[in-house]
């Protein structure tokens, strides 16, 4: 297969397909993503001053991005993280909603041909306007602005079709938008999708260690005992059972959304119980911190040693794209596990696939012929 230029900062998948039977032979990955720079962008500076550097560099889930590094960087210098995920909670909530509402709306698959439609398209602006005024800067906006923002939040997202019943499950009102593209995934696709091994808190003990061994090449691509396990909604909610439907994997997504905007209104003792559940760090000796955060994509490890002075002398960070992109994560495993046309369907399929997925960067989708070696 010859390869052809990768778009700066994006992820290509190569499928190729035997010609006579259909079946995926072989699917592999190429990355332009920059990982590892973190130590040397942020050696030598202060701590304070690394946050808002990490939020700014990260365009999507940034606040998820700013929170473990001011909680990896408090765990290092030994004091209580607790507060800083209090202050920093109804940020990272807020921003879980919007960043899922707009992968849905604007990344590869049906959901983005609902936009042409007004009236969603003025729901979903006023989700993500309220949105904004909950993450705007560094600190959560307070008092009546805030209230009134949950609200059109809240109504906005009935009107998508968005909500959590009483058992806490996502309800989808009849012919909503969010009804309309779950059936875009559904079973009618012929998608197929592999069971979910899930990384979760237990593996964060493992997780830094071995990114504390091996920062720059863990990050790049993780592996946990022969595992490459997945992260994010799907994961969160996984039931580890394979399914032919997609609906599985983006009903998770969209329910997150709900619960997120049943969150922001909730009492603040409420959210106050299961803060620790989305955010955790600790020291792990008297100059090294690190921070778990469960971002809109999934579990992202923030990890800071500091010198003898005071600040940073090394610094990783580890994303959720690296675990489902990885290549024999769990994206490729369900790639391989379905059959792909040559013609444009096979490429759509594909991308429905990943956009399902959810990466922080753009995505290619390649299909040729298996050639003989």
């Amino acid at each position: 297969m010859s390869a052809l230029p990768l778009s700066a900062g994006a992820i290509r998948l190569d499928i190729a397909v035997d010609p006579q039977t259909g079946d995926t032979r072989r699917v592999t990955i190429g990355s332009t993503r920059p990982t590892g720079f973190s130590t040397r962008l942020f050696t030598g500076r202060s701590p304070g001053d690394v946050p808002g550097l990490v939020a700014r560099m990260h365009a999507l889930c940034g606040r998820s991005h700013m929170v473990a590094s001011e909680v990896a960087i408090v765990a290092a210098m030994g004091r209580d993280v607790e507060a800083v995920v209090a202050e920093r909670f109804e940020g990272l909530v807020a921003e879980r909603l919007g960043e899922h509402l707009r992968s849905t709306v604007m990344g590869a698959g049906p959901a983005r041909a609902e936009i042409a439609d007004r009236e969603v398209l003025a729901d979903v602006r006023a989700v993500l306007a309220g949105v904004r005024v909950l993450t705007g800067g560094l600190e959560p906006q307070r008092g009546y602005e805030a209230v009134g923002s949950v609200e059109r939040i809240k109504v906005a997202l009935l009107r998508l079709g968005l909500a959590i019943d009483r058992k806490g499950r996502l309800k989808t009102g009849s012919g909503s938008w969010g009804e309309r593209v779950l059936t875009a995934v559904g079973a009618g696709c012929g998608d197929r999708y592999e069971t979910c091994d899930r990384l979760t808190a237990e593996d964060d003990a493992a997780v830094i260690a071995a990114l504390a061994r091996d920062p720059a090449r863990f990050a790049a691509a993780p592996r946990l005992d022969g595992r490459c396990p997945e992260t994010g909604p799907a994961a969160r909610a996984a039931t580890g059972m394979a399914s032919a439907d997609g609906r599985t994997r983006l009903s998770a997504r969209l329910g997150e959304i709900a619960e997120a905007a049943e969150l922001l209104g909730a009492p603040e003792a409420d959210r106050r119980r299961i803060e620790g559940t989305w955010v955790s760090g600790a020291r792990v000796d008297s100059l090294t911190g690190y921070a778990a955060v469960e971002s809109p994509r999934g579990r992202l490890h923030h990890l800071v040693r500091l010198d003898e002075t005071g600040r940073v002398a090394s610094y990783a960070i580890l994303a959720p794209t690296e675990w489902n992109f990885h290549p024999q994560g769990p994206l490729v495993a369900t790639l391989a596990g379905n059959r792909f046309d040559l013609d444009g369907e096979g490429a759509r399929r594909a991308e429905r696939i990943a956009g399902l997925f959810d990466p922080c960067v753009g995505f290619e989708v390649r299909i040729e012929e298996m050639r003989d070696a």
